[in-house]
């Protein structure tokens, strides 16, 4: 046991040998409880130092009621019951702590969300199964990105400095209420910060151990690209069941004053002497951690309902109210902490307090009669820290507000929707070469030559569903080349994905021809020069999807011999409003493209429409590294 401050030096006591088959007994004055079955114990006041304000009489002579393991609970409830008015002053306190310690990164956090949902296909893929899109559709967001994990990091390390406070607080107010010696908020505060690293060592020792048990559990039973939360779960509840003989180690530290190793080794010895109360003590633990969870979800599910009824991110008003609800949350969140600290630790103040008669550690806490409380109720690295976080988060607040999210790619947000239903992730690799095109550049009368956006990556394999969901052959917007699609596109070839948005939905049912065409050059063949045709100028192999009346047709050209060839193709396309994506076997292409161009081609009546996606020079966009879209299907195995 540490040395009590205050304390007449004393030579330190033998430690208790729990083998001993007779123990020797108190003071017939005041009898202790009645020997247990199963290995003898004495309370931990048997051997330790005598109390700084009751000098006069051992700590260990004041008697508790030992609880059975079927009243242990009822037992701490009524404990907590009675300590209720002191425990609403300690979770306001609590509260307002969390609240310091991660306000700032929930406003960061709040103003970041509502820029980014405030643009539509940035909500789609933040709300898809694979929101890590959103690094590859807003690359430049790693600066305010960086800027809120940092906000939030600390402030997470906070809120676990504010829980083991809480935790220490709780079982400082139960604990002397049970003694009928009950302390103030300002005392029990004072006993946190005196046992803070020895909780800290201890339940690190547990909590890594627990941990790994649970990991060494679970992992012949995880499965890649599952959740495995039940598995996780039952590993959890069974590894926190194997530590249960250290049920008593933070009433230990708090109320015996013990060391971070010494109160483990205690709570051992008093697991043996009472092993069904500890096993209740840690099933009682696991049952409200569960409640807490379901609580702090459902609330954490009626604030993001709240932020959707009041649109987050469109417009900075929206923020306000969902702001107060985020900050009302964070201090709900603290509250709820101490007060499930306060129940959760109750059956184990019980426990203890009848199998120890010890509770003195607490006397180092508190003040002497007629002294006025002497406390800082936020320590001084605390309230460094939290200065620190609110000006980060002034200073960073215009920068997060300011982020203009850019242009998604449209074929990432067509992939991205292809894919949610399958449960499929897709990984996007490589320089993205998607491009904007500006608005108005082609005829205003045909909005449909007018191309917005452009882009283009390539696929490692193609699953069979993406062709027979999206490229359907014989669909109504589904074109494909001259075999139909009788022919077979090799799946396991790969494909180029070509996406092209136009400002309207092309017009079918008139006269007139119209044509949406992706061009590659590729170095083992010659560039088509100008005469071959000013829009298809620098490519060599090139697809069209042409629209004549109703019928849409795809066809496939080569430049060979000084003119344009038609072959045969594989490649399909299909429109989403509009949207066209093409795909394009490797096979009909032989060779990975070195450059690339899209352009719009509408002719009715006397009019012609067209438009590309070149840059002011005029050539075509040149590919030093093509981009990639890895598609990972769990359910198509190795």
């Amino acid at each position: 046991m540490p040395e009590i401050e205050g304390a007449t030096p004393q030579p330190e006591p033998p430690p208790p040998d729990l083998a001993q088959p007779e123990p020797p007994r108190p003071d017939p004055a005041h009898p202790g409880p009645a020997t247990p079955t199963g290995p003898a114990y004495l309370p931990f006041g048997a051997y330790a130092l005598p109390s700084v304000l009751a000098v006069s009489q051992p700590a260990w002579t004041r008697t508790y009621e030992l609880p059975s393991a079927r009243q242990v609970v009822n037992a701490g409830l009524h404990l907590a019951q009675g300590s209720s008015r002191a425990i609403r002053r300690g979770s306001l306190y609590i509260g307002l702590l969390a609240l310091g310690a991660f306000g700032p990164a929930a406003i960061l956090v709040l103003v970041g969300l509502g820029r980014l949902l405030g643009d539509p296909e940035t909500a789609a893929t933040l709300t898809s199964n694979n929101p890590f899109l959103v690094f590859a559709e807003q690359p430049d967001i790693g600066g305010p990105l960086a800027l809120i994990y940092a906000v939030t990091i600390v402030g997470f390390v906070l809120l676990i400095a504010i829980s083991i406070d809480a935790a220490a607080m709780a079982i400082a107010i139960l604990g002397a209420s049970a003694s009928e010696r009950p302390i103030r908020l300002d005392e029990a505060v004072r006993r946190a910060r005196q046992a803070f690293w020895r909780l800290f060592w201890s339940g690190l020792l547990v909590g890594v151990g627990s941990n790994v048990l649970a990991f060494a559990l679970s992992l012949p039973f995880l499965r890649p690209f599952d959740t495995n939360q039940g598995v996780s779960f039952i590993a959890s509840m069974l590894a926190t069941l194997v530590f249960t003989p250290f049920a008593f180690a933070a009433t230990g530290i708090v109320l015996g004053n013990a060391g971070a190793i010494d109160t483990l080794r205690r709570s051992f010895r008093l697991f043996r002497a009472r092993p069904r109360i500890a096993l209740v003590v840690t099933l009682f633990t696991l049952v409200t951690a569960a409640i807490q969870s379901f609580a702090l979800g459902g609330g954490a599910d009626l604030a993001y309902r709240f932020a959707a009824f009041f649109h987050l991110g469109e417009g900075a008003v929206s923020l306000v109210l969902p702001g107060m609800l985020v900050l009302a949350f964070i201090v709900a969140f603290g509250s709820l902490t101490f007060t499930v600290a306060a129940i959760v630790a109750a059956p184990q103040v019980a426990a203890f307090l009848g199998l120890t008669f010890y509770s003195a550690g607490l006397d180092l806490a508190r003040t002497p009669a007629g002294s006025p409380p002497r406390i800082r109720w936020v320590s001084i690295p605390m309230t460094v820290v939290m200065a620190c976080l609110g000006v980060v988060a002034l200073v960073g607040l215009p920068t997060i507000a300011g982020f203009q999210p850019r242009p998604s790619s449209p074929l990432l947000g067509f992939v991205r929707d292809a894919v949610n239903p399958h449960g499929v992730v897709i990984v996007p690799y490589g320089p993205t070469q998607s491009v904007s095109d500006p608005a108005g550049d082609a005829s205003a009368d045909v909005p449909e030559a007018d191309i917005l956006a452009a882009d283009m990556a390539a696929l490692d394999t193609i699953p069979d569903w993406l062709l027979d969901e999206l490229f359907k052959c014989g669909s109504v917007d589904v074109a494909c080349g001259d075999d139909g699609g009788r022919g077979s596109v090799p799946l396991d070839h790969g494909a180029l994905l070509f996406a092209q948005r136009v400002a309207g939905v092309p017009t079918r049912g008139v006269a007139g021809h119209a044509e949406w065409g992706q061009m590659v050059r590729v170095s083992s063949a010659i560039a088509a020069p100008a005469r071959a045709g000013d829009r298809y100028e620098g490519a060599n192999v090139r697809f069209s999807t042409e629209l004549s009346g109703n019928q849409l047709s795809l066809r496939a050209y080569d430049y060979e011999d000084g003119s344009w060839q038609e072959f045969l193709t594989g490649a399909r396309s299909v429109w989403r409003g509009s949207l066209i994506v093409t795909l394009v076997p490797f096979d009909d292409i032989g060779d990975l493209p070195t450059a690339w161009d899209a352009y719009a081609w509408v002719s009715r009546g006397p009019g012609v429409a067209y438009d590309t996606v070149r840059p002011a020079d005029g050539e075509v966009i040149e590919v030093e590294d093509l981009p990639w879209i890895n598609v990972i299907d769990p359910a198509a195995g190795p």
